[in-house]
Order: structure tokens, then sequence, then C-alpha cells
């Protein structure tokens, strides 16, 4: 405290003092504001016997601590919070060879499904440019230490993951304000080695996430791609969760899959995560999960059993440079991989339920030029087993059957929170049907991360 802002204070009690009346003035409240006076003094010099770092040293904490917040939890531990995310500005264009395709999330993503299709010959090309900033991501995470044990949270959301077809009255279209809902994508809690809320499914491995501007980041068609609620132990580098039952399911003849809302058992998902000093990181992963249709198509009421693995990993090679992959395949999994392109099964028309094997995968190889450049090049395939018109199928003529992709970009990070980007694609889908279309597309990014 200052010499001038302890003579302040003395004064302030002293005309407290008076503005209390008479008696304020007697010889007792004289000696009493003495006291005071000396006690002031007394601090002061103790402070100015301080070094320079000691006296600094309370708050240099609060300025490293800047980003995050710390509340105690009066147990002697902290729980810290902090929020981030990033801004993301995408110029997409995209031309399909055989027909329209509204504007939507197939036109803002990468999703096979969203190829237009057609007979040999019958196409009609459409060139659509499409300009948005709604991959914009905002996170709110937490962790800490409470009576001894870990806790943390995490919550995301976006502005495209819930995106409405723009030919719903009163969804968000480009017409004049371009406004977007947020949407929900993760919440779960962190209590020791559990993990309890929506995360991505156990069967994906983040490791093997490749360096790709597309709103997915993955090739759609080649990976397993899921969130949903879930009961997650880890041990080591063993994963073990029950996760949100569900099954997608067609009727005889159908082109289309609906979800059946009628799972009484979770999905048991596992993953086992290998980590090497030299030869890079690696997983594999397996799911067992029940399938059923009480009634979701008329005349329905079975069950039967999905199963599916993947084996995903990173490999270093030379340099910095690093290849990324991940197989998977099974019975019945559809809806968890390649976006549920293909779903988990098709109800003859007896009633019963058909799994359908379906097998995927990517291998994408990434190349740092220098410290601000980098190249990424992916390849991606999918092939569903559900035959061929002619040939007995249950499923209608416009069901994908195989689809594949190509992909190559460049990033420039001029700074470590900027990224700017161009990245091509070419992708071309075929169905049961012998129906066909192609996708080109172009798209420039622009991203910053806070």
């Amino acid at each position: 405290m200052s010499p001038a802002r302890s003579r302040f204070v003395v004064a302030l009690i002293a005309a407290g003092c008076a503005m209390a009346g008479p008696a304020a003035a007697d010889d007792d409240t004289a000696a009493v504001i003495a006291d005071l006076k000396r006690r002031i003094e007394a601090l002061e010099q103790q402070l100015a016997a301080r070094p320079p770092a000691e006296a600094s040293a309370s708050a240099a904490p609060a300025a490293a601590a800047a980003p995050a917040v710390t509340a105690s939890n009066g147990n002697g531990g902290d729980f810290k919070l902090a929020w981030g995310g990033y801004v993301k500005a995408d110029a997409i264009i995209s031309r399909y060879s055989d027909g329209p395709v509204a504007q939507g999330l197939g036109r803002d993503a990468f999703v096979p499904n969203s190829i237009a299709v057609a007979a040999p010959g019958a196409g009609n090309a459409r060139t659509y440019n499409d300009l948005h900033a709604k991959e914009t991501r905002l996170y709110l995470k937490g962790s800490g230490t409470v009576l001894g044990h870990k806790v943390g949270v995490n919550t995301e959301i976006d502005f495209i993951a819930g995106q409405l077809t723009q030919t719903l009255a009163g969804a968000p279209n480009e017409a004049v304000t371009n406004a977007y809902n947020p949407a929900f994508r993760l919440g779960y809690i962190d209590f020791d080695n559990f993990r309890i809320g929506q995360d991505w499914t156990t069967m994906q491995n983040m490791v093997a996430l490749p360096d790709i501007i597309d709103l997915i980041n993955w090739p759609s068609e080649g990976t397993v791609f899921g969130r949903q609620t879930m009961i997650r132990y880890t041990w080591g580098g063993l994963q073990l969760a029950l996760e949100n039952g569900e099954t997608t399911v067609a009727q005889s003849g159908g082109n289309t899959f609906g979800v059946t809302n009628d799972n009484a058992l979770p999905d048991f998902v596992w993953r086992y995560n290998y980590k090497t000093a030299h030869w890079g990181d690696y997983s594999l992963a397996g799911v067992a999960r029940q399938l059923t249709d009480r009634g979701f198509v008329p005349g329905s009421n079975d069950s039967s059993l999905g199963w599916g693995l993947s084996l995903a990993g990173k490999i270093p090679l030379w340099g910095q440079d690093d290849l990324r992959f991940t197989v998977s395949g099974g019975d019945g999994i559809g809806r968890y991989l390649a976006l549920n392109s293909v779903g988990d099964a098709v109800i003859d028309p007896a009633g019963k339920l058909h799994a359908i094997e379906i097998i995927n995968g990517f291998l994408a190889w990434r190349h740092p030029w220098n410290d601000q450049w980098r190249s990424n090049l992916a390849l991606s395939a999918y092939r569903a087993n559900v035959g061929e018109t002619g040939e007995g199928t249950l499923l209608g003529s416009g069901v994908t059957r195989i689809v594949r992709s190509v992909t190559a970009n460049l990033l420039y990070s001029p700074i470590p929170k900027i990224t700017f980007g161009a990245e091509y694609r070419y992708a071309r889908r075929d169905t049961v049907g012998n129906l066909s279309g192609d996708m080109s597309r172009l798209q420039f990014s622009a991203r910053y991360n806070f």
C-alpha cells in the first residue's frame, strides 16, 4: 500500500468517526486511529522489503492461465474449463455428370449417395457454386481432479451437422440471411477410466484422420463414421463400450433405408490401440450388434446378428511424411460405414431380415513440403454385396453398390492457427440397377483455430 493510499484510509476512518456523533471525538477514538495508522505503516515497510520477483509471483499464474477458467473444488483439487473451436469458410464448385443435386449437405460435403446417377447416355450434367461458413465449430472442455478422481467434460456444436433439407418450409437457405441453427455434435463426461455421453464411436480411430478440408475430413465412402451415446471403459490400450443400438432397413425392392427404432440391446464395440516407438500407431476394432425390425416394414417381425471389424493406423514414412489408412468390413454394419450409404439389412417379402455385407477402406499419404506447405493424396473405395438387377437382389435399382474416389490438396499455414487450402476430388457411384454418375469438385477453404 502506498503512503498516499494509507493516508487516504486513515482520513476516511477519521471522517467516519466524526460523522458518528460527538462521542467519536473522545480520546479513545483518537487512540484507535493512531493505532491503525501505525499498523498500516508497518505493513508498507514489510511490502517494500520483499524482492520484486516475490511480490509479482501471485500475479504470474493468473496471466498464464488466461485461456482457461480454474475453479477450486473445495477439496484440494482444481477443475479447469477452456473454450475454443474454429471459424471456417468454404467455396465449393461441384459438377455432377448425371443430374441435378438439391442444395444441402450433399453439396456442402462429400456424401456418396448425393452423387446423381442415370442410365448410360441419359445424364444431364449440372455445375454448382456454393459458399458457406456453416462448418464453424465451438467447444467447451473441462478437466481436473475431484476427491482424487480424474473428471472431465466436453461439449461441441457446429452449424452444419444438423442441417435441414432446403425443401422444408422455414428451413435455412441462401436467399437472404444464410442463417443456420447450431447442431449438437459431442457431449460427454469422463470419470477416471469411464466416458459417458455422446462421442465418436469406439469403432473409429481418430489417429488415422487424414488432413483433408472437406467437412467429413475422412474419405467418406472409405471410412467408419458415427457419433452416438455410449458408456466406454478404457484400460491401457483396450477400450470396451456399450453404444446406442439402432437398425436401418429397406423393404424388398426399396431404394431407401429407414430407422426402425426397435433395438432392445446396445451395440457392443471394442478397440485395441497399439502404439510403437518407430513403426506407427495401429488399432483393431470390432462390433457385435442386434438387428431388428418389429413392423417398421409392414409385416416384418424379425431379428438377426450384425458384426464387423476395422483395422486402422498411421505409418511414418521418410522425413515427416506418413501414410494413414482404414479397412473395414462386416455383415449388418451399414450405418457404421460410409455415412449409411447402404443400411444394415433388407426385409424380404416374407418379412425376414437379411443383413447386408459391406467392405470399404481408404489410404491417405501426407507430405509436408516445408513448415508452411503440405499436400495430401487419398484413394478410397466402398462395395456393398447387394447384387445386380437380374441376380435375385432384394433391393431397388437405385441402391448404391460401388463408390470410389481420389482426393488431392495443397494446404498453406502462414501461421500455426490459420490454414488456407485448395482441394480436388473425383468420385464415381454405381448402383444395383447399373445406374452410374460421377462428381468432380474443387474446394477452397480458409480456417482459423482459436
